[in-house]
């Protein structure tokens, strides 16, 4: 197949046939092989084809931003001693494997992995192993030379890697699931998530590039832009030029190193970090605990943030509240909400006067005050936009409150 066939097919012009069971060595001997040697990159034949490797080892104390690799131990080891559970939390001896790939387009079957980085912990340092596909011919070879197909239970580490890297290798694998092992379903801790839930409203972009600035210590330098790497591959199976694709491979290097370390800060911050936060983040890390059920961490997190004054705190004290109503302390749980209201926005503080409403009405049995949140209530849906059904219920609260209050005040009069 000639190198403009590669190309055509590689831009989803060809039409795409099943793969089928080669021979060994069927394929080409890829061109360019002293030039993608002066990068780094190793040209490994296997029975499917060729395929490039370029492998870096790293001390255990090597630094990326402000972590050192090997804390990635301490984070482990303190997620084992945890009495609390939570998706991050892992324990030492986990086949372990920070993931990311490059593609020539974002989806379809005309867009191809031509690059996959992976790095694993080794007993005295970390390796990283890049894999990059010589063309489109090769890419039996180049999946299969990852070796991802080996392990049952890997544990794949990656950002947006679960809606986008994983589910794209899931579909280039199948084009040659006649050929290959069947790849395993991994374990998988997808950082892109918990980046927002951690930071949600707290950054303006979640790009990786923006953590690794904003939270990470780190500013890259000399890297390209995502939208220019797949036609610097292109490009270099083309021309066999390298210094473009040795861009291209630190930008997939620096990606894989800061899974690392955002792990390692995001653990920190999981665990035992109450102090270098915003009160925002640790109000979503309690409320990430309070989904997943793990309420004494959840009220631990949010507890910390209500020790602040001011509208900063405020949804933290509604989170909290919400909680101690759960647990039957009902004094605590409607002072929380009293606090709370006034600094809310929008729907959540309706919630709020409707929650201490409730609480004074059937816990605490003071139904003049019953009725004054109801009230805060009803004037809170004026400005803001809530469903009608909200807006039905809290009229019929009042009436409901009103006429129950007319019918206490003979009992009282007769007493």
């Amino acid at each position: 197949m000639s190198f403009e066939n590669k190309l055509l097919q590689m831009k989803g012009m060809l039409k795409k046939q099943p793969a089928k069971k080669q021979p060994a060595r069927a394929v080409e001997r890829p061109l360019y092989e002293k030039e993608w040697r002066k990068i780094g990159l190793e040209l490994k034949e296997n029975k499917f084809g060729f395929v490039y490797e370029k492998k870096i080892h790293y001390p255990l104390h090597q630094i990326h931003g402000k972590v050192q690799l090997d804390e990635l131990n301490r984070v482990l080891a303190a997620w084992e001693q945890t009495p609390f559970e939570h998706p991050f939390k892992l324990k030492q001896g986990d086949p372990i494997v920070f993931f990311d790939t490059e593609t020539t387009g974002l989806s379809g079957t005309g867009a191809y992995i031509f690059l996959i980085g992976l790095l694993v912990q080794k007993e005295d340092h970390f390796e990283m192993t890049q894999y990059i596909m010589p063309d489109p011919s090769h890419e039996a070879a180049f999946l299969y030379e990852t070796g991802l197909w080996r392990d049952e239970e890997p544990i794949i580490f990656s950002y947006n890697g679960k809606s986008f890297d994983w589910p794209q290798l899931t579909s280039r694998w199948t084009m040659h699931r006649q050929v290959l092992p069947k790849l395993p379903t991994p374990q998988q801790i997808d950082l892109f998530h918990g980046t927002k839930r951690i930071w949600k409203n707290e950054l303006a972009r979640m790009k990786l590039s923006t953590i690794e600035e904003e939270k990470l210590g780190f500013i890259r330098e000399g890297d390209v832009p995502g939208y220019l790497i797949p036609p610097i591959y292109l490009d270099a199976v083309k021309s066999g030029f390298p210094d473009g694709l040795a861009k291209v491979l630190y930008h997939n290097e620096l990606d894989i190193l800061s899974l690392v370390s955002l792990y390692v800060l995001s653990s920190d911050l999981l665990m035992q970090d109450l102090l270098s936060e915003t009160s925002g983040a640790y109000t979503n890390i309690g409320k990430w605990y309070a989904d997943l059920k793990q309420f004494d961490q959840s009220a631990a997190y949010l507890e910390h943030v209500t020790q602040q004054r001011g509208s900063s705190a405020a949804f933290a004290r509604f989170l909290l509240a919400i909680q101690k109503k759960r647990n039957g302390q009902h004094e605590e749980a409607v002072q929380l909400f009293k606090e709370a209201a006034p600094h809310l926005r929008g729907a959540v503080e309706v919630e709020a006067w409707i929650h201490a409403a409730k609480l004074y009405e059937h816990q605490l049995g003071n139904l003049d005050q019953a009725i004054i949140m109801a009230g805060f209530a009803k004037e809170a849906i004026q400005h803001t936009k809530v469903r009608n059904s909200l807006i039905q219920d809290i009229d019929k609260r009042l009436l409901r409150l009103e006429g129950k209050k007319r019918k206490k005040r003979p009992e009282v009069a007769q007493n």
